[in-house]
């Protein structure tokens, strides 16, 4: 008989090792098992507080309508005297346009106000790391530039609304003049409004505005 290799050997011993965890995991004993006596308990757990799921469908509708009012306030505010400019494509397209810019700002700010929360919760429950710290005054310099561009994007677009109302009077007072009509209203309801607003489209284009 060929006299075993210290390599077999060692194979022979983790095969009945394996084979003893088996025999003891079968065993009666096993049975008296209970997994529960060795799982962590509530009481064991920190306090994670309560979880919440973020409705970000809703915050999008909500921002989507805020753009939509701010915009057509502007329309009505400068360019209400000219009621048929609002279905006029280019006015249409303009304000849809604008309304989803506005939008996605205002939806930037909401999220980042939420940032600015959650990291503040933290704090609240002790985490007081100079890194934590750190993280919360990066997000109230961006709170503040959120702010600072939604104000500057809504100068812009009151601006261009008010210079094309601007535009648009310089082209309605050329037509009067020329026609020696003094019924603008008349002017304004009548075939000739789209190449008035061609007209100031034009002047706008041309004033860098």
């Amino acid at each position: 008989m060929a006299k075993e290799s210290k390599k077999d050997k060692e194979a022979k011993r983790l095969i009945d090792e394996f084979d003893l965890i088996q025999e003891e995991n079968n065993g009666a004993g096993s049975e008296d098992f209970d997994i529960s006596q060795h799982l962590a308990t509530i009481e064991d757990l920190p306090d994670l507080g309560e979880i919440e799921l973020y409705d970000y469908d809703s915050d999008l509708i909500s921002a989507s309508r805020k753009g939509l009012e701010v915009l057509e306030s502007l329309v009505d505010l400068y360019l209400g005297e000219f009621p048929d400019l609002k279905t006029h494509p280019y006015i249409k397209n303009k304000l849809r346009e604008d309304a989803m810019v506005y939008a996605e700002t205002v939806f930037l700010q909401k999220m980042t106000r939420k940032n600015f929360i959650i990291q503040m919760r933290q704090v609240d429950n002790g985490d007081n790391s100079a890194r934590m710290h750190e993280v919360v005054n990066q997000t109230i310099k961006e709170v503040r530039e959120n702010s600072k561009f939604a104000m500057s994007q809504k100068s812009d677009l009151e601006k261009f609304y008010k210079d094309f109302r601007n535009d648009l009077m310089e082209v309605v007072t050329s037509v009067t003049e020329s026609t020696g009509d003094d019924n603008e209203g008349q002017v304004i309801d009548n075939s000739n409004l789209n190449d008035m607003i061609n007209k100031a489209v034009l002047l706008d284009k041309k004033s860098g505005k």
